[in-house]
């Protein structure tokens, strides 16, 4: 028997059981290159006097920090999210019972969007995100995949114009690949700055089942846009000898999750250029790639697991293994949307995902569901748990 856990952080301390009580539900919306989203559902009502009782806790107030956890049988609790309360909704209704307050939480890039700057920085892009990062003191070592450096102009400055936030955004934009966000970190108050391209490989995320024993699948619903993978050209002027310098990368040439490319070959391949605005800053052959490797997920599905069913706590910038049978269809798929909702019995995971390839056909025929561990879950009651 596997149980489901969920806790509770208050300005980075568990949550007592009076503060537990009062929440009655919990929505995280995590999604690939948005703020992380949390929204704390607790009711309030008026009391003899007349007075609303409950809304204006202290750890209720804007800025105080709310991190939610969640465990999953034997494993470790796994934050989902760890940052400062946004914003408040309130909702007030002369139905008993309905009158709520919702606390909005947002991840730690809400600190790195609060403050315009003006910077110079010298580097590589990876460099710069670092340097952000380090100034921003998330409290956690960030997370970086270097950047191919400046082939025609090394020592060039960039300039910061708008916040820490926008200028990660303007990095992402100009290197094709590569993602700009915050995780939660491993202790309550602390967050993960990252600069990194997605994933290739699966990490130890249990499988999606969708048939057969162990199945923990309600439902997967896929679509494929065969005009999405595509051929990338593009062309710059070189400072150091004034040519004419160009790049052409495919979707094929991306490292696949699985076997072979989602567009079958002979399909023919979409043509696109880069924009205008390239130059020496990047490097042209990496800028192709990252563009053509991204176009190559073309197949996006959505999903849920069965409540009860899944052994694992869903994230996105992670890769997972989708088992449909003896589909070729069955293959790791990249985690681009997590909606987790938590209430006092139940918790339930909805998603999205992208892929990029199918698995071979004697590899599908060969990939039949198989059986993982039944899950239960029971519900207990300790610090930090509702």
């Amino acid at each position: 028997m596997a149980a489901v856990e969920f806790r509770l952080f208050f300005d980075n301390e568990p949550a007592d059981q009076s503060r537990l009580d009062q929440v009655d539900s919990i929505v995280v919306e995590q999604q690939v290159d948005m703020a992380w989203e949390a929204r704390l559902s607790i009711p309030v009502c008026v009391n003899g006097d007349g007075v609303w009782e409950g809304e204006e806790e202290a750890w209720m107030r804007p800025f105080k920090r709310v991190r939610v956890e969640v465990k999953v049988g034997q494993a470790g609790f796994v934050a989902l999210i760890d940052g400062p309360i946004v914003g408040h909704d309130n909702a007030r209704s002369t139905i008993p019972g309905t009158s709520v307050v919702t606390l909005v939480v947002h991840d730690d890039s809400a600190l790195l969007h609060r403050q315009h700057k003006i910077s110079r920085f010298t580097g590589s892009d990876s460099e710069i995100a670092a340097q952000i990062f380090d100034q921003a003191q998330l409290g956690a070592l960030p997370s970086i995949d270097d950047t191919p450096s400046r082939t025609d102009s090394p020592f060039e400055e960039t300039l910061q114009s708008g916040t820490d936030m926008q200028m990660l955004r303007n990095l992402v934009r100009r290197n094709p690949g590569w993602h700009g966000y915050v995780l939660p970190g491993a202790q309550p108050g602390q967050s993960i700055g990252c600069f990194k391209r997605l994933p290739t490989k699966t990490d130890g995320l249990p499988a999606l089942v969708l048939l057969g024993e162990g199945r923990n699948l309600a439902n997967f619903d896929l679509r494929n846009n065969a005009r999405s993978p595509a051929q990338v050209q593009g062309a710059t002027l070189s400072l150091k000898d004034k040519k004419i310098v160009s790049a052409t990368s495919s979707y094929r040439d991306a490292s696949l999750l699985g076997d072979e490319p989602a567009l079958p070959a002979g399909s023919g391949e979409t043509v696109r250029r880069l924009p205008p605005g390239q130059s020496g800053r990047q490097d042209l052959d990496g800028v192709a790639a990252g563009a053509a490797a991204d176009s190559g997920y073309s197949a996006e599905a959505t999903g849920s697991v069965l409540p009860l069913c899944y052994g694992g706590v869903l994230s996105p910038y992670r890769a997972v293994d989708v088992r449909l049978s003896d589909s070729a269809l069955s293959a790791p798929y990249v985690i681009f949307k997590v909606t987790h909702s938590l209430t006092r019995s139940e918790y339930t995971q909805a998603f999205t995902v992208r892929g990029n390839a199918v698995s071979a056909s004697s590899a599908a025929s060969a990939s039949k569901p198989q059986a993982s561990a039944s899950l239960s879950v029971s519900f207990n009651v300790q610090v930090g748990i509702f």
